[in-house]
């Protein structure tokens, strides 16, 4: 947190590689398909209201940003002890 008021209600986004897969989005996980996050991010960040269509022709474009994704990312990590 940096105290700065204008940095109220900003999080940080991970990249749009693969976002496909990454459901369900936002910060707290509160949305399961992609055509909704995009349809509520346009209204929040920009004030407009998306047709279906319109959000399908963006949800397309995410989509062709899916790759394959390493065998090691996919690999859950050991962590140290917390003793």
């Amino acid at each position: 947190m940096t105290k700065n008021v204008a940095d109220l209600y900003v999080f940080k986004v991970s990249i749009l590689r693969n976002v496909e897969m990454t459901a369900p989005y936002f910060h707290d996980g509160s949305v399961d398909r992609l055509q909704d996050a995009v349809k509520i991010m346009a209204q929040l960040q920009m004030g407009k209201t998306l047709t279906d269509a319109q959000a399908n022709d963006i949800v397309a474009f995410l989509k062709s940003l899916t790759g394959q994704i390493p065998e090691e990312a996919l690999k859950v990590p050991i962590l140290p002890s917390g003793e």
